[in-house]
């Protein structure tokens, strides 16, 4: 039987699940791996290179902090997708919350504005779905 929550956990666990699909291609193209893979990346690399360039990072860090990105958002997805909303809605609301902190810090509010729209999608979508209740959790 199909429900709102269910309906809504699957789109959130395809969405984030998507999103890490994408990290993953855009670290593999930046880092010569699978150069091909640059059609499929998200562009989220070079989003974190311009901005944390004032600050000179290795391109070593930048790639870890995007691997970082990626495998909270695989954690995510795979929550979502086992009806583990709790958790999955913790980390997706940390992630996109802590996006959101860094680009005020660095003072880039296009990227800060887009954070801001998925981090109260994601907190809509807890309202509507989010707490596990007793009882209505799939086995």
């Amino acid at each position: 039987m199909f429900s709102v929550r269910r309906t809504l956990l699957a789109v959130l666990s395809a969405w984030h699940g998507l999103a890490a699909a994408k990290n993953l291609c855009d670290l593999a193209a930046a880092f010569d791996v699978i150069p091909a893979a640059r059609r499929f990346g998200s562009g989220n690399f070079a989003a974190i290179e311009k901005l944390l360039a004032p600050l000179r990072p290795p391109k070593e860090l930048l790639g870890t902090l995007l691997l970082g990105a990626a495998a909270l958002e695989a954690a995510a997805a795979t929550g979502f997708a086992l009806d583990r909303g709790e958790p999955a809605f913790a980390l997706s609301l940390t992630l996109f919350g802590a996006f959101a902190v860094i680009d005020e810090l660095m003072a880039d509010y296009q990227l800060d504005e887009t954070h801001r729209e998925i981090l109260v999608f994601v907190l809509l979508a807890y309202v509507v779905a989010g707490r596990d209740r007793p009882g209505e959790r799939s086995a």
